[in-house]
């Protein structure tokens, strides 16, 4: 295979702070990355505040030290039409604007945000973002399930409220229902869903919950897709402890391709 054949088509635009629009001054702080082939979608901002101060000493520091995590979040929830969720942030005018996306062809774009946001922000004096928090597992999980060839096939964000209450906000990540083999799968539904172990115990609670209601109503079994933490790291244990006693499978990343696999042959059987 040539070099040049492994590299994908992506986008990326810059994020800019303009504390004053009349003055059109303008400094970039983040980049956002998108890869519509590889299902992957992330952001990158500055967390020197020392420098926003500089260029505008009244800067909102607060505002600015949240945007990192809030995008995130804002990424997580709208993984079901990212393409509209673009074009909304083209439509930002004030202090938080974004530029007109540009294409660009990459082999890794979870490596290439790095070099863009280098090039075009600067450095972080913190380093890069947590590697293993949702949003990051959440793209090591989709990645893998793409390379597997079983994405089309999935649900997406199935809502919980077919078998909760109406309006109940939660989704799970994916799912799919077996194909009955030889009368040995029930063909119920699989559920998967990616959390960090070591940050995300709410969130397990919440999953257990659910998924309990969803077995009032069927059978039903939950995949949990979570980074390699250390057995003693105390965080990690009590995430664990709760997804194991509500009957949650639970995956690691290091097992990822592995996983994605079992649910090629169950899904092709």
């Amino acid at each position: 295979m040539s070099e040049a054949s492994e590299l994908k088509e992506c986008t990326f635009f810059l994020v800019r702070y303009v504390p004053d629009l009349m003055r059109d001054e303008v400094l970039n702080i983040g980049v956002f990355v998108h890869s519509p082939e590889q299902k992957y979608f992330d952001c990158l901002f500055s967390d020197d505040l020392r420098r926003i101060k500089s260029f505008h000493p009244q800067a909102d520091l607060e505002l600015l030290r949240d945007l990192q995590q809030h995008f995130e979040e804002e990424i997580d929830r709208r993984s079901n039409d990212w393409e509209d969720y673009i074009r909304s942030l083209q439509d930002y005018s004030n202090l938080i604007q974004f530029t007109t996306p540009r294409s660009c062809r990459v082999r890794d774009p979870s490596t290439e945000i790095q070099d863009l946001f280098t090039r075009y922000v600067g450095g972080r004096i913190s380093g890069p973002p947590l590697e293993n928090n949702r949003l990051r597992i959440k793209q090591k999980l989709t990645a893998a399930l793409v390379r597997a060839g079983v994405w089309e096939q999935l649900e997406k964000r199935i809502s919980a409220s077919t078998w909760t209450h109406p309006g109940d906000a939660f989704t799970f990540d994916f799912g799919y229902t077996s194909p009955k083999v030889a009368d040995k799968l029930n063909g119920h539904i699989k559920f998967v869903h990616a959390l960090s172990q070591k940050r995300d115990a709410r969130l397990a609670k919440e999953l257990v919950y659910t998924l309990d209601h969803v077995r009032c109503k069927e059978p039903a079994e939950l995949t949990a897709v979570v980074e390699d933490e250390p057995e003693n790291d105390p965080d990690a244990g009590h995430t664990r402890s709760i997804l194991e006693e509500g009957g949650v499978s639970i995956r690691l990343l290091s097992g990822l391709e592995d996983y994605a696999q079992s649910v090629r042959r169950e899904l092709l059987a």
